[in-house]
C-alpha cells in the first residue's frame, strides 16, 4: 500500500503545480486558463482532502469565468462552445458560496432553445435523432459525453426527474451500441456499427448509475470488463474504474492499476490536467463520482 499511497501524493503533487495564482488551472503545464480543466481538478483536490487552499481560489476564477446568462464556455472568444457549464456546476456543488453561480448554471442548461435537436427522422442514421441532448456547440447535434455531464449536473441539482434530464437518459441509452458500449455517439456508419471506447463508455455508465437497471447496460458493462486488464492510458482506466465501482462491481488491484499508468508517465511525458484529475478521482472515489458527489434525485418538472 506504501506505493500506491506514494501515487496519489505524487498525483496530487502533480495537479497542485499546475495551479497558476490569478489564473486557474489549464490543459497542460503553462498553458492557459481552461474552465474544464479547472473543473476538474476542484473535483480532485475535493475529492484527496487537499487543504492547501488551491480548490477555494481555483473556484473563484471558475464563478469570474462565468458568462451573466450563467454559460461557462470553453474560452471568451468561443461563447458558443458552452459545454464546460455542468462541469462548473459540478465543481460548485455543495459549496454555499457559490449557490447563485450554480443556480445560474443550472438555468442556462436548461434553457430548452439551446438543445440541439434535429426535426425528423435522417436518412442513413441508426439513432434517434430527435431525442433532446447536449451538443458541443450551440444547436448542433447532441452527443454523448456533453450530455453526460449535463446529466450529472441535473442530478447534483436534484433534478434527475426533470423532463430534460430524462430525455438525456433516452438519448445516452439509444446510442449505446448493441454489442455494448459507447463512442463519441455515432451507432452504425455505411450499414457497419461502430467500434466502443472505454472512455466514453465508463462516462456514459457513470451518469446513468442508479437512473437505469443493470439489464439496460449489462453489455456496456461487460465490454469494460473485458477491457480493464489491458487499458493503459490514465483517462481510459480513471473512466472505467469510477464506471464499475458506481455499478457496484468489484475491481482486482485498482490502486496498483493506478500505480502502473502512473510509472508510465516517464515515457509519455506530461499528461493533461483531467487526466491527472480522473486518476486522482478513480483512486478516491470506491463507489464512483456520483457518489462521492452526494447527488440529490428529487425534484424535476
Amino acid at each position: 500500500m506504501a506505493t500506491t499511497d506514494s501515487s496519489k501524493k505524487s498525483l496530487l503533487g502533480l495537479l497542485e503545480e499546475r495551479f497558476v495564482e490569478g489564473v486557474g488551472f489549464g490543459h497542460r503545464p503553462g498553458g492557459q486558463f481552461r474552465p474544464d480543466a479547472t473543473a476538474w481538478a476542484i473535483l480532485a483536490l475535493e475529492a484527496v482532502g487537499s487543504t492547501s487552499g488551491t480548490a477555494g481560489k481555483a473556484r473563484r476564477l471558475l464563478a469570474h469565468a462565468q458568462g451573466e446568462d450563467g454559460r461557462v464556455c470553453v474560452s471568451r472568444q468561443d461563447p458558443d462552445a458552452y459545454w464546460p457549464t455542468p462541469l462548473a456546476i459540478l465543481a460548485w456543488h455543495g459549496v454555499p458560496e457559490y449557490d447563485e453561480p450554480r443556480r445560474r448554471a443550472l438555468g442556462f442548461l436548461l434553457d430548452a432553445d439551446l438543445i440541439g435537436v434535429l426535426e425528423g427522422p435522417q436518412t442513413g442514421e441508426s439513432h434517434d435523432v430527435t431525442i433532446r441532448g447536449w451538443p458541443w456547440t450551440v444547436k448542433a447535434h447532441p452527443w454523448v459525453e456533453p450530455t453526460a455531464y449535463a446529466l450529472m449536473a441535473l442530478r447534483v441539482c436534484g433534478q434527475a426527474a426533470h423532463s430534460q434530464a430524462r430525455d438525456a437518459v433516452r438519448l445516452l441509452l439509444d446510442r449505446q451500441l448493441g454489442a455494448g458500449g459507447w463512442n463519441v455517439g455515432t451507432t452504425i456508419t455505411f450499414g457497419q456499427e461502430m467500434w466502443p471506447t472505454p472512455e466514453a463508455t465508463g462516462l456514459g455508465l457513470q451518469a446513468l448509475a442508479g437512473l437505469v437497471p443493470e439489464a439496460d447496460v449489462h453489455r456496456s458493462l461487460a465490454y469494460l470488463r473485458t477491457q480493464l486488464p489491458s487499458l493503459n492510458a490514465p483517462m481510459s482506466l480513471a473512466w472505467t474504474i469510477l464506471a464499475l465501482r458506481a455499478w457496484q462491481e468489484t475491481l482486482d488491484q485498482p490502486h496498483e492499476r493506478i500505480a502502473q499508468v502512473l510509472a508510465r508517465r516517464e515515457q509519455r511525458g506530461p499528461w493533461d490536467t483531467f487526466s491527472l484529475s480522473l486518476l486522482l478521482l478513480a483512486a478516491h472515489c470506491q463507489a464512483g463520482l456520483m457518489h462521492r458527489l452526494g447527488h440529490s434525485e428529487s425534484g424535476g418538472r
